[in-house]
C-alpha cells in the first residue's frame, strides 16, 4: 500500500494535500487504516513517502492529542480520544437504541448489571450498559475495553470469529504473544461455541459471575455481544444458568434471526 502525501498526488481519501491539518490527517488515516496495521514510524514514512523527522513530528502531535498510541512494540495504534470517536459512529451504524434496549429488557428480567460491547477496529468496547439496581454490584463504563481472555463477553466474541480475527482481538487487547494465549484458549472457545455462552466465575473480578453470548453478523461473524452479570452470592449458577434463554431471545434479535 502506497499513499502518496506531497501536494501534487492524492491522499488517501483521494483528496490532493495542500495543508499541515490536511497532511496530518492522512498520517492518521494511514496509521489507523493501513491493512498492514499497526504501523511503526518508518514504516508510516515509508508508505507515506513523507521524511521520517516530518512523520515522526506529525505522530508525536497526535499521539499528544489522544488520537494515537504508541505501543510497548514501536507501532501505532487508536489513542482514548479516537477510540471513543469510534465507538460513538460504530454504535449509530450497529443501531444502539437497539443494544441498548437489550441491556435494559435483560436488567429488568434479571435484576443484574447489563452490558452491551461491540467490535471497533482490533479493540472489544463497551457502547451500552444498564446498571442492577442493588447497591452491590459491578460498575463498567461506555467506553471501556472488554478483555477478550478474562471476561464472558469478550470469550462470547471471540468464540465466532477466524483465528485471524481472533489474533488480531489479542493484540489489540495488549496481548504480546497473541498465539500463546489463544492456544491456552481454544478449549474453552470451543465449549462457548458448542453451547452458544460463555461463562465468567470469578475470572475477570473476584466474586463477580457473568454469562455472555455473541451478536452475529451476516457472515456468521460475531460483530459484538450481550454479557448479564453480578456477584455470584447473588447471581448463583442456578440463576445465571436460568437467564441464558433470556440472553439467547436477546442476542437473536441483535442478530436479526429472531423474530419481532
Amino acid at each position: 500500500m502506497e499513499v502518496a502525501l506531497n501536494e501534487n498526488e492524492l491522499s488517501v481519501s483521494g483528496s490532493p494535500k495542500t495543508s499541515y491539518m490536511g497532511r496530518i490527517l492522512d498520517i492518521l488515516e494511514l496509521a489507523t487504516v493501513s491493512p498492514d496495521g499497526p504501523l511503526t514510524l518508518s514504516e508510516i514514512a515509508a508508505q507515506a513517502h513523507v521524511p521520517l523527522s516530518t512523520t515522526s513530528r506529525l505522530l508525536a502531535q497526535l499521539e499528544e492529542w489522544g488520537f494515537l498510541t504508541g505501543n510497548d512494540a514501536g507501532r501505532y495504534e487508536p489513542g482514548g480520544r479516537l477510540v471513543r470517536m469510534s465507538v460513538t459512529v460504530a454504535a449509530q451504524l450497529h443501531s444502539p437504541a437497539h443494544l441498548l434496549e437489550a441491556t435494559k429488557s435483560l436488567a429488568a428480567a434479571t435484576g443484574e448489571s447489563v452490558t452491551g460491547g461491540l467490535i471497533v477496529g482490533t479493540k472489544m468496547i463497551i457502547v451500552a450498559r444498564t446498571e442492577s439496581e442493588h447497591p452491590l454490584r459491578a460498575v463498567n463504563r461506555i467506553g471501556e475495553l472488554i478483555s477478550p481472555v478474562r471476561a464472558a463477553l469478550g470469550k462470547a466474541v471471540m468464540s465466532r470469529q477466524s483465528e485471524e480475527q481472533q489474533l488480531e482481538l489479542l493484540r489489540g487487547a495488549g496481548y504480546g504473544d497473541p498465539a500463546a494465549e489463544l492456544a491456552n484458549l481454544s478449549d474453552e472457545l470451543e465449549e462457548v461455541r458448542r453451547v452458544g455462552y460463555a461463562v465468567d466465575e470469578e475470572t475477570f473480578a473476584p466474586g463477580l459471575r457473568c454469562r455472555a453470548a455473541p451478536i452475529l453478523g451476516v457472515d456468521g461473524r460475531a460483530i459484538g455481544g450481550l454479557s448479564i452479570g453480578g456477584p455470584a452470592s447473588r447471581f448463583t449458577r442456578e440463576i445465571a444458568a436460568d437467564t441464558i434463554a433470556m440472553l439467547f431471545e436477546q442476542t437473536q434479535l441483535l442478530s436479526g434471526i429472531g423474530k419481532g
